[in-house]
């Protein structure tokens, strides 16, 4: 995999990012590293984060060393893969993860949570404060992939929607409005009512609620009647 020059203005982006959160000026930045043992003068740190390909340094980002990348993912607590453009996960544990399955950081850490707030316990009482109990469940039900779906045709139903909205085809419908108004009265008379696609994105959200309180009503007696019959088959 190369370090092409997308992934080089990818490094730019992420330590001016990265900078920013932190509230560091070059100085401030230089400063710090110092007191960690690696010297960056404030000159050098700017021209890495130059991101003007027409710009004479803007090649410098490609020419650091490893020492200072190290330096880098060391001071702001990040993988050096995710300062190379190389993954989107931030913390070095768990980039195989968002590697694998495409999560980013902020996923990753609330299935983390789920796990820490899951009882090892293996009594036929703890099942009910295992939050693993209930993703698995969730995440291997017919009712997830349903309410993906939906999901999914919802964004795209608002997409083409906003996508129409923003087109020359607006400005046409404006011009011609009372043709327009004209030619629905007679689709009217004809029983052809059309809908917008905002409209057709709030129906499949519905359809996703539906589908979603009808997997959780079941939820508390299904669990129960798997975790009793598998107690009396051990």
């Amino acid at each position: 995999m190369l370090y092409d020059e997308a992934r080089m203005a990818l490094t730019k982006e992420r330590l001016e990012d990265l900078r920013k959160e932190k509230k560091l000026s070059f100085e401030q930045l230089s400063k710090q590293l110092a007191e960690r043992g690696t010297i960056i003068s404030h000159t050098n740190l700017k021209n890495y984060e130059i991101n003007d390909p027409v710009h004479s340094l803007y090649g410098r980002t490609k020419s650091m060393s490893i020492e200072y990348l190290v330096a880098f993912a060391n001071f702001y607590d990040v993988s050096v893969e995710y300062l190379l453009g190389l993954s989107n996960s931030r913390k070095r544990e768990y980039h195989d993860i968002s590697e694998q399955l495409g999560l980013c950081d902020g996923a990753i850490a609330e299935l983390v949570q789920c796990k820490e707030n899951s009882s090892s316990e293996e009594d036929l009482k703890m099942y009910a404060l295992q939050d693993t109990t209930i993703l698995n469940d969730f995440l291997t039900s017919m009712e997830f992939e349903t309410v993906m779906e939906k999901i999914k045709q919802s964004l795209f139903a608002y997409y083409m929607y906003e996508l129409h909205r923003d087109s020359v085809a607006e400005k046409i419908q404006a011009e011609y409005a009372e043709q327009l108004e004209e030619a629905q009265k007679v689709m009217n008379v004809c029983g052809y009512f059309p809908v917008k696609n905002d409209l057709i994105s709030e129906v499949h959200m519905e359809n996703v609620i539906g589908v979603l309180n009808a997997y959780l009503r079941k939820l508390p007696k299904r669990l129960y009647d798997e975790k009793i019959l598998h107690k009396e088959n051990r």
